[in-house]
């Protein structure tokens, strides 16, 4: 018996490539991808191209890149693909320092998460969340979230999610260690602790193959130890840590283990192998914080001191002076900077915030922002405010599909939208709610003026000169109309709301499309 074997795509492959560390070769693989993939599998590479534009040291960049998958992603209206596209953003934030908005951002995918009913996504999604409360010091409600997507992810996601979701819960723990308020010796004890938790997780993921994670890990072992006053497993490990840092280009990682590496071979009396770690700590903070590249320069000071060479010493001092002098104007230079890099980032997050209620092919509110405004509606009309809701459906649309192909068939549902649009006022809220569905939420509490408003609609869609789109073409439209008056207070929900509206577009259907239902019967 021959059992189909399913091909890996290119998004596993890449994946792939980035678990084993090869973030360049990844980024390369994305390129290339791209030029022949699905539209559906479009925002999952770029989403996996930022990770790694990000764990490269390209976080802004990454961050771009990410927010192109997610607009590709709200235009396939797919809640799993979004939901990956908003972690890919989220992620892309934390590595900024964007931490309120990174909660915010993967918020929304942990909700789309759950609509799909996809336990690993969901899992992907906590754990997420759960680095962004443990980085704003909620180290409680963290290590819960965190706990909980391992446990998910250990029984519904793959290997190398499983060891990252365990990975970041051992994160919050040193990052909890870290802001403990016991004191000096009941710390070095929980380091202690903690870096014999790291060791037994650095052994599993190195026996699975999982490269960058276990490079991380090994850093994170060594920091540990020197923490927990190990020095000399401390240095060892430390030591393999930067050498494969290095190789794999995760430079973030490496900068800081080479710190903690030059500062323990400085204890042990090691001061000629301090400075190579220095002036390694150096080269990776080139561009970087002037403030921590001045510390790092007078560490290199005092190796240069401990090796008795005074004028290499004497030099590494004075770059530290200069450094020290240019602070405020290099700060400046920074704060232009950041301050550049946050416009980007309000810049980009008015287009995530536009996305996040925009349907993204007609332009008009889409479901999210629909469901949001009705239910806003049905609390007012609950206090005697009441409403009309008008439901549309684009008479066999299927077919116009078929015969004219998707294109024409998105023209169609652009210029629909625009004729929702045409005579809109203020408080109307026209939305595209499914694939050829539209809504009208109007603030009426007249069944007549609702109706009339939908046969204006009715008519202006048959006269529409379709033809331009496409030779031959016709659309028709069939509407049902509800007032919330109709509905017992005690019973009015945006459910029953929706429910009587579409019962009657129901009917109007059902009589011969092309027309305005106001009744169910």
């Amino acid at each position: 018996m021959n059992l189909a074997v399913k091909t890996p795509s290119a998004a596993d492959r890449i994946r792939g490539q980035i678990e084993a560390g090869g973030l360049v070769e990844a980024i390369a693989a994305v390129d290339g991808a791209l030029e022949s993939c699905t539209c559906a599998e479009r925002p999952i590479l770029l989403g996996l191209k930022s990770l790694a534009l990000v764990s490269t040291g390209q976080a802004l960049e990454g961050l771009r890149v990410a927010t192109q998958a997610r607009e590709l992603a709200a235009a396939l209206a797919d809640p799993a693909i979004e939901s990956e596209a908003l972690l890919a953003l989220g992620f892309a934030l934390q590595s900024l320092e964007e931490h309120t908005r990174a909660f915010d951002i993967i918020t929304q995918a942990e909700r789309l998460a759950q609509q799909t009913g996809d336990n690993t996504l969901l899992g992907k999604a906590r754990r997420r969340l759960g680095i962004s409360c443990s980085v704003l010091g909620r180290h409680g409600q963290a290590l819960e979230m965190l706990e909980d997507a391992a446990r998910m992810l250990d029984q519904h996601g793959s290997l190398a999610e499983r060891y990252h979701a365990r990975y970041s819960v051992l994160n919050a723990k040193g990052r909890a260690t870290d802001d403990s308020t016991a004191d000096d010796a009941g710390r070095q004890l929980q380091y202690a602790e903690l870096m014999a938790q790291w060791h037994g997780f650095l052994e599993e993921v190195a026996a699975q193959g999982l490269t960058r994670l276990e490079l991380m890990a090994l850093a994170n072992t060594g920091i540990a130890a020197r923490r927990a006053g190990k020095v000399e497993a401390a240095t060892q490990t430390l030591q393999r840590a930067v050498e494969g840092l290095a190789k794999a280009g995760l430079r973030g990682h490496e900068a800081v283990a080479q710190g903690h590496l030059g500062a323990i071979l400085m204890t042990l009396g090691r001061p000629e192998e301090a400075v190579v770690a220095f002036r390694r700590g150096i080269a990776l903070l080139e561009g970087g914080n002037p403030r921590e590249l001045m510390g790092t320069w007078l560490e290199l000071a005092e190796a240069y001191e401990a090796i008795d060479d005074p004028r290499l010493a004497l030099a590494a001092f004075k770059e530290a002076r200069r450094l020290e002098r240019q602070l405020h104007d290099d700060e400046a230079r920074q704060a232009a900077t950041k301050r550049e890099q946050r416009e980007e980032i309000a810049r980009l997050a008015e287009q995530w915030s536009r996305l996040a209620e925009e349907d993204p092919l007609t332009g008009i509110a889409n479901r999210r922002a629909f469901d949001r405004s009705l239910s806003h509606m049905v609390s007012a009309a609950r206090e005697g405010r009441h409403f009309a809701l008008l439901c549309f459906d684009l008479d066999f649309f299927k077919r116009i599909n078929d015969t004219h192909g998707h294109a024409i068939g998105d023209s169609v549902l652009q210029r629909f939208a625009r004729l929702l649009h045409a005579d809109r006022r203020a408080g109307d809220l026209p939305a595209r709610v499914g694939g050829e569905e539209f809504a009208l939420l109007l603030p009426i509490d007249s069944k007549s003026a609702a109706a009339d408003v939908a046969a204006h609609i009715n008519c202006a869609c048959k006269a529409a000169d379709w033809s331009s789109i496409a030779s031959n073409l016709s659309v028709t439209v069939s509407v049902g109309v509800a007032v919330s008056h109709e509905i017992d207070p005690g019973k009015l929900s945006p459910e029953t709301m929706y429910g009587l509206t579409d019962s009657r577009l129901y009917r109007a259907k059902h009589e011969g499309r092309d027309r305005v239902m106001v009744t169910a019967e």
